[in-house]
């Protein structure tokens, strides 16, 4: 059991296996991000679910059309995702998934990805992949690109498309590659948090990745300043 927070004072309690990747701080960002933009239940699918804290936290703030459309390609998750909702009462279409494989023929009016997208170099010596693997790429763009090219063949004409961006990927590839497939793109929320102290021994690392353009951070007073940005994106 985990308990989730928001800065407003929003709080909810889920179940999470062993095998189920933890919510983190960029999940906060993206949930805060959709909540200060919206203000009307939408068909929504949680792409990379987990144990269901956005899906679900979009539900008990009354944005979600029920049913809560989620998937991942965690079988676990999917078993999260679905005791979770029927604990609060959200009625849920819950499906193991390769990103969107098992959506085919469905659109929706909301969709929202926290597939992974930092750099593999980093997930190996960050706190956060410990239990589950992370295939993205040097520059951690290879998932998300994946799902920018999918993401028109799913929205419905007025969908929201939320996606994060995180400072320790190749943010420029990222964003290029998003400007492809979208008309309309724009920040939505974004934060700055401390590199976690477990990874300060491997900080040549990733000065190296950041001179080779794969990630991005600024150094001040000894502490190393990482962002998150989440952006909404339209595709007319």
């Amino acid at each position: 059991m985990i308990e989730f927070k928001l800065e407003n004072g929003f709080k909810i309690n889920l179940e999470k296996s062993e095998k189920v990747f933890t919510p983190t701080g960029t999940t906060e960002t993206i949930i805060e991000g959709i909540l200060e933009n919206n203000n009307e239940k939408r068909t929504t699918l949680d792409l990379g679910c987990g144990c269901g804290v956005i899906g679900l936290s979009l539900f008990k703030n009354g944005l979600i059309k029920e049913p809560l459309y989620a998937s991942d390609v965690s079988d676990d998750a999917v078993k999260n995702i679905k005791l979770n909702a029927s604990k609060i009462g959200c009625e849920i279409n819950a499906m193991k998934s390769n990103l969107f494989s098992s959506w085919e023929g469905k659109k929706f009016e909301t969709i929202v990805c926290d597939v992974s997208s930092i750099s593999d170099e980093v997930a190996k010596i960050s706190p956060w992949f410990s239990s589950v693997e992370c295939e993205t790429g040097l520059g951690g763009d290879k998932l998300i690109n994946e799902v920018f090219k999918s993401v028109p063949t799913y929205a419905e004409k007025d969908c929201k498309f939320y996606f994060p961006i995180i400072s320790l990927s190749d943010v420029n590839t990222i964003k290029t590659n998003s400007k492809k497939y979208f008309k309309k793109i724009k920040m939505v929320k974004k934060k700055n948090w401390p590199l976690p102290e477990t990874m300060l021994p491997k900080l040549d690392l990733l000065r190296k990745l950041k001179e080779d353009g794969k990630v991005d951070f600024k150094e001040r007073f000894g502490i190393v300043i990482c962002y998150t940005e989440v952006y909404e994106a339209t595709i007319e």
